[in-house]
């Protein structure tokens, strides 16, 4: 028999006052910033152990409850100005890894959790970009992408499970499914896996107009046309935009590396403005930092580059992503909880 949780408040009632006589509240928990006056708090993540007896009907909460307790995440701390985001992230993360556990505990069905999980699909790759030049002190990538890859692996299998039930809501917000199966081929760029999985997908996903682009990227990823992947990651929408751009300094430094031997000549030069174009950069002393890392000549007037293949190092680290320009302004037109929550596309 599956387990319903009857809670109807983010944070159980037993842990609440646990918590607060042990004060072992985080900062957004507080009320207003004020120091041991709890507010509201939210349910953590605790690691599962042996002999750990199975929690209780009324420490577990409800879907609804679920649900408004992601809504409240992304809608209140998200955007809590107080402090810098990597604390709220590191708040957030952890709470919504308590949700996750809770769908697993309960045995939520494919609908169930596809209506969870969407959101924290897109927060995990928000946070990915928006964290991308953090110390590795303060954000840890891998972890990050390995819940992103299992939360849409997870996901994906629920899309998957619908579309064979004709007794559910196959059909329902179509459109979510359509943007995250697009957010898949765009953080597996060229995976054979993720290519796979595009080719045999329903006509009615396949023929969406973003998991076209997505796809198509992916497609060119994998055959080696790094030109026209640089060219098309800007087109993408928002929080996909923001995650392919991770991929753009691995993918200058091969077009770069290519260059390196395809004009290798003593006499002949690449324009800058050329190149800038062509790698998507903003100005020319962001390719003159690519240069220096790579050991590429620029000309004495910084108007033009040299190739030579000999003198590209090809064994030094790739540069780190940064905050591309084009992504920070499509960012800065959206609402985010609403694009988190997947209300707007």
């Amino acid at each position: 028999m599956k387990l319903r949780g009857s809670c109807e408040s983010f944070c159980p009632e037993t842990e609440t006052k646990m918590r607060i006589k042990e004060k072992l509240l985080n900062f957004y928990e507080y009320k207003n910033g004020q120091k041991n006056v709890p507010g509201l708090l939210v349910k953590e993540f605790t690691r599962s152990a042996a002999g750990v007896v199975t929690p209780k009907v009324k420490d577990m909460r409800t879907e609804e409850c679920l649900v408004r307790t992601v809504e409240y995440l992304f809608k209140e701390i998200c955007l809590d100005k107080r402090k810098p985001f990597r604390f709220a992230y590191d708040f957030i993360f952890d709470r919504l890894r308590a949700v996750r556990q809770e769908i697993v505990i309960q045995e939520f069905d494919s609908r169930q959790s596809v209506r969870l999980m969407e959101p924290m699909i897109m927060f995990l790759a928000y946070s990915l970009y928006t964290l991308s030049t953090e110390p590795i002190d303060n954000f840890d990538p891998k972890i990050c992408q390995q819940h992103l890859q299992e939360c849409l692996k997870r996901v994906l299998c629920c899309y998957d499970d619908l579309e064979k039930d004709p007794q559910t809501e196959s059909l329902r917000n179509l459109q979510r499914r359509y943007f995250i199966e697009a957010l898949y081929q765009i953080f597996n760029l060229g995976v054979f896996e993720a290519l796979s999985r595009g080719l045999t997908l329903p006509l009615h996903v396949r023929q969406d107009e973003v998991f076209k682009l997505a796809f198509n990227i992916s497609m060119d990823y994998h055959r080696g046309h790094l030109y026209r992947v640089l060219q098309n990651i800007p087109t993408l929408p928002h929080i996909m935009c923001s995650l392919a751009s991770l991929k753009m300094q691995t993918l200058r430094r091969r077009l770069l590396a290519l260059f390196s031997h395809a004009y290798h000549n003593k006499v002949l030069t690449v324009p800058v403005t050329y190149l800038i174009r062509l790698l998507v950069l903003k100005s020319p002393n962001v390719l003159f930092q690519q240069c220096r890392q790579y050991n590429i000549t620029v000309s004495k007037d910084r108007t033009a580059v040299l190739f030579y293949k000999n003198d590209y190092n090809g064994d030094i680290n790739t540069l780190k992503s940064m905050h591309e320009s084009f992504v920070n302004a499509k960012l800065e037109r959206i609402n985010l909880p609403e694009v988190l929550l997947l209300k707007k596309f």
